[in-house]
């Protein structure tokens, strides 16, 4: 996704995709959000993000979002960042953490549900946009190929 897109407005999002693995493949935890507009609700898959308060760090951020928003407690020192964007007042940071089991979260906030996706060789993953696809590209490489990917 291009971050010009965003034009001159401000957006920053802190956020971890838990990840686990088990003889088919890697599990991802993803989260439905709901989308309001003048139609109704939809609902999207996304990574639960939110924005750093003032003088919180990135990774306290991220573990807030999944403290606040699934109800689960990430080990910080365990966070691998996959995705960073510093660009044209864009800041995003997304950790991996890899559980040992598949922990089902209690969704709360502007989250529906969640559920483990099973992540697939082109990352694409139905009801969502392209930037949580990038977002899984770019996790998947890290976790897969051992690199890191800069979003």
């Amino acid at each position: 996704m291009e971050f010009k897109d965003f034009g001159n407005i401000g957006y920053s999002a802190e956020g971890v995709l838990f990840w686990t693995s088990d003889e088919r493949g890697i599990w991802v935890l993803l989260a439905r959000r709901r989308m309001n507009s003048l139609l109704g609700s939809s609902y999207l898959f996304t990574i639960p993000t939110v924005q750093a308060k003032e003088g919180e760090s990135p990774k306290a951020a991220a573990a807030r979002a999944a403290h606040d928003e699934l109800g689960l407690m990430p080990v910080v020192s365990d966070f691998k960042e996959f995705w960073e964007v510093e660009d044209k007042g864009v800041s995003m940071h997304l950790y991996a953490q890899r559980l040992s089991s598949a922990k089902k979260p209690k969704c709360r906030g502007s989250y529906a549900d969640a559920t483990w996706v099973l992540l697939s060789d082109d990352c694409v993953v139905e009801d969502t946009d392209s930037l949580l696809c990038d977002e899984l590209k770019a996790f998947s490489s890290f976790v897969v190929k051992g690199e890191r990917k800069v979003g």
